[in-house]
């Protein structure tokens, strides 16, 4: 350890320009972090997912792909109990007056399309495609044979267009086409000229919605870094009241989180890794704050030996050599515990593991070596206003100390305020413990009882004013939630033939059997060959009406027919080879949002029951696929909570083996991993508690990525804090008791250790500045979690139970959980030598 420091001390120039020359690459020669990232949702699950599967033998199947987007503009209007008007209900003296459904036909349709047959060619041409004119998907309205009946309420009071994009719902490529469908229907002036009056018209759709995602997504990504490093510089300020010092970290987690990212994109254009698109907000944050914590234990060691009477140059080396060991075990406790995450099966998980390891790796290599040369470059300026002498030990070693802050700091507050609370510790550590232990476990078992109450959905991220909640708020208004994303089954069966006849009779007979269950299933309408109009009422009685037989039009009747059934076969039987017509459709409709968890017990249900029936109406053996978002939402619940699982137990396994190797007290690293789980429940209950109320209606549990995230970044940030404090009390020991060790580590690095937990917790808060709903929970479970290891689990709950360890309390089994001593010291004699020594005065003695 000496060898490095010296080495890093008197090649400072050579690592400064190493550094330097890292940066420039980054900022010049990298790829672009954004140039790489995929986007999408379910994308991440693994391949072998139920709904992935299901949607690729539907492509198997099926001439015409999913919907992979959909734009909805909804059109409503609730001044009148009729609801839309239509040219028949006008009078003759307002024959010229454009109706509502004439509007949506002959003036909003038409617009929609030409907009998407604009992007249609630009997408062409840009990919070199020799045919330009290909349509960009299509617009369905009230007018569709088969989903037109569907595209109005039931109150005729809101209609829906449908707009149907080639890409992914989170694909950035559709945020063009929305921006002019949004300067179609809410600034053109000419368009809302002969709009009728008193229409309303909102937007929403799977695609706006991923677009709006990506817009909040980029906003509290600037907004995330922004408030960062504001807070971390006015914390750097405050604590240090040095600028220069203060600017020190900032600019080496700077330096580290330019060259992390551009590692990452490089490894990306490999196609070694993969990145989602809010990865760098996740490493931003870490970095900074575990980074800013590396570099605060260095600078507050070098302090400590500045005090003691060290030079410049030797305080440096000094500073280097005795927290080298601890901010590698700490930054490989973090390092290790996050890199966990790479075992997982959703790939976000696994990119957030490596994306934040790589960052605190970058971090930890520059706190040990930029950090050191920074400090050596600037000097002894470094500490302007407070410039220490060169050779301190003769005299109070500092400038400028006349300030009244200084006075203030110099009138050792902070030591009495530390020094009190080792005396309580000392004189009552059993009621302290247990007093916190009671305060904290209701939030404990809260988190228990509702672990598995998670929230998959994407509008409630969204802020309420996005156009997109907005427009989805007017459908839901007066459309089932459940029709805003059917799930689609499919079944295969190799002994039929869906298009004949008698088999659509069989799945007749199976859709019935199924619509007899919709109470209890939670179905409010069904869609297969036999009801390609669904099977309400007024499904039915469409359907009606398209098959009566006009006598006196048999002819045209019949073409009618053959055309219907020709389009019905074609959306509900398969058109490829070889699966072609062994595969039939059955759409569901459910009566929950299908990004809620209801949703998920609804469609397990069903297919639980569709199984059960499936034999006494389809002979033979017949497969079963569900896709859509219930489905993609029921396989990310089934991944995430098995990667849970398996985090669980690899982060703390992966910890507590770290802890052993750094402490080699394998009893009381039990404890010390304890502690920082039962803290992440504490922190997971609050948590909940907190956005709870602050929305009772309408809060559906905590971010299904919250969980993850607190667990890992916790698990392995609490700990670092644990060694940090164990190290100096390892340290102490040698120079005193066990028990005074124990409060002399306290009070020595309650300061530092404080410092670093409230820039950590700052800079999770920072998450908090970003609009996104799940991003603002994350940041303040982590920040309130952090808090709590820094102020409750490490001042309270290890001193506590180490001192009560040293002192024999669990008798004979104290040895065997870590004890060094057994014997009983009187409390007052473990204190008094704790309290650190006043400094010398600087006036001289008479």
């Amino acid at each position: 350890m000496p060898r490095f420091s010296q080495l890093v001390v008197k090649t400072w120039h050579a690592w400064l320009i190493l550094w330097g020359v890292a940066f420039v690459i980054s900022m010049t020669m990298a790829p672009r972090f954004s140039d790489h990232i995929t986007p999408g949702e379910f994308d991440f699950l693994p391949s072998d997912a139920q709904s992935l599967q299901a949607e690729a033998f539907f492509r198997k199947a099926f001439e015409k792909d999913l919907l992979r987007s959909l734009v909805i503009v909804n059109l409503r209007r609730t001044s009148r109990d009729e609801g839309l008007t239509s040219a028949d209900q006008f009078s003759e003296e307002d024959r010229d007056r454009k109706s509502d459904f004439d509007f949506i036909e002959y003036d909003l349709k038409p617009r929609l399309e030409q907009i998407l047959e604009k992007h249609a060619e630009l997408s062409a041409k840009a990919e070199g495609a020799e045919d330009a004119h290909v349509s960009a998907g299509e617009v369905s309205t009230f007018t569709d044979t088969l989903l037109g009946q569907l595209l109005v309420s039931d109150d005729r009071k809101a209609s829906m267009v449908l707009v149907e994009l080639p890409n992914d719902f989170l694909d950035a490529r559709n945020g063009s086409i929305i921006a002019e469908i949004e300067h179609l229907i809410f600034e053109d002036r000419e368009f809302r000229r002969i709009m009728p009056p008193g229409l309303d018209i909102s937007i929403s759709g799977t695609a706006t919605v991923g677009r709006d995602m990506n817009v909040e997504a980029a906003l509290s990504a600037k907004a995330t870094e922004s408030v960062t490093i504001i807070l971390v510089i006015l914390m750097l300020v405050v604590i240090y009241r040095a600028p220069i010092l203060a600017l020190l970290p900032l600019l080496t987690v700077f330096i580290v989180l330019k060259i992390a990212l551009a590692i990452l994109a490089t490894l990306a254009s490999w196609n070694v890794i993969g990145l989602f698109d809010s990865l760098d907000i996740y490493v931003t944050v870490v970095t900074y704050g575990a980074g800013i914590d590396y570099c605060l234990f260095l600078i507050a060691r070098c302090r400590e030996e500045l005090e003691a009477g060290q030079k410049y140059s030797d305080a440096i080396a000094n500073a280097v050599s005795h927290t080298l060991f601890p901010l590698v075990g700490s930054a490989g406790t973090s390092i290790i515990g996050i890199g966990m995450m790479i075992f997982t099966e959703h790939r976000k998980f696994q990119q957030a593991g490596i994306g934040i390891s790589v960052g605190l790796f970058v971090a930890l290599i520059a706190s040990v070596t930029l950090a050191p040369a920074l400090l050596k470059l600037c000097g002894r300026w470094a500490y302007w206003p407070n410039i220490p002498q060169e050779i301190p030990g003769k005299s109070p070693g500092w400038l400028a100390r006349s300030s009244l802050l200084n006075r203030f700091l110099e009138s050792r507050v902070n030591d009495k305020i530390w020094n009190g609370i080792a005396a309580a510790i000392s004189h009552r550590p059993a009621t302290l413990w247990f007093s916190f232990f009671f305060a904290m476990i209701p939030f404990a078992l809260i988190a228990v009882y509702f672990y598995n109450d998670l929230s998959y959905g994407l509008l409630s991220e969204l802020p309420k004013n996005s156009r997109s909640v907005i427009g989805t708020k007017a459908v839901q208004d007066h459309f089932a939630a459940g029709r805003l994303g059917p799930c689609n089954i499919l079944l295969h069966n190799e002994d039929l033939n869906f298009l004949q006849q008698d088999q659509v009779d069989l799945v007749k007979k199976l859709s019935d059997s199924l619509f007899a269950e919709r109470e209890k299933l939670g179905i409010i309408d069904l869609f297969s060959s036999a009801y390609p109009l669904g099977m309400t009422p007024g499904g039915l009685a469409k359907q009606e009406s398209l098959e009566k037989t006009d006598l006196t039009r048999v002819g045209l009747v019949a073409a009618r027919r053959a055309a219907i059934r020709a389009r019905v076969m074609k959306q509900y039987v398969g058109k490829k080879l070889p699966l072609a017509e062994h595969v039939t459709r059955i759409d569901v409709v459910f009566s929950q949002d299908p990004f809620r968890s209801g949703s998920i017990e609804q469609l397990d249900a069903t297919i639980k029951e569709l199984q059960r029936i499936l034999p006494d109406f389809l002979p033979g053996q017949t497969e079963v696929y569900a896709l859509g978002p219930t489905a993609s939402i029921r396989d990310m619940k089934l991944v995430t909570d098995l990667d849970q699982v398996r985090v669980n137990v690899l982060v703390m396994l992966g910890v507590y083996l770290i802890l052993i190797l750094i402490l080699r007290k394998p009893a009381i690293s039990v404890y010390l991993l304890a502690t920082v789980f039962f803290s992440y429940l504490v922190t997971l209950g609050f948590t909940t508690v907190v956005f709870w109320f602050l929305d009772p209606t309408e809060f559906a549990g905590l971010d299904w990525k919250v969980r993850m995230f607190v667990f890992t970044i916790l698990i392995a940030i609490g700990e670092d804090y644990n060694i940090f404090l164990v190290s100096r009390i390892d340290e102490e020991r040698h120079q005193s008791s066990p028990v005074k060790g124990i409060l002399r580590a306290l009070v020595r690095t309650g300061s530092i250790i404080s410092s670093c937990g409230v820039i950590m917790a700052g800079t999770f808060c920072s998450l908090m500045a970003g609009s996104l709903l799940g991003m603002q929970q994350l940041g303040f479970a982590l920040a309130f979690g952090v808090l709590l290891d820094t102020f409750i689990v490490r001042p309270i709950l290890v001193p506590c139970y180490l001192v009560l360890l040293e002192r024999g309390t669990f008798g004979r089994y104290s040895r065997l959980m870590g004890a060094t001593a057994t014997e009983r010291v009187s409390p007052v004699a473990e204190l008094e030598p704790e309290v650190p020594a006043p400094p010398p005065s600087e006036e001289p003695k008479t």
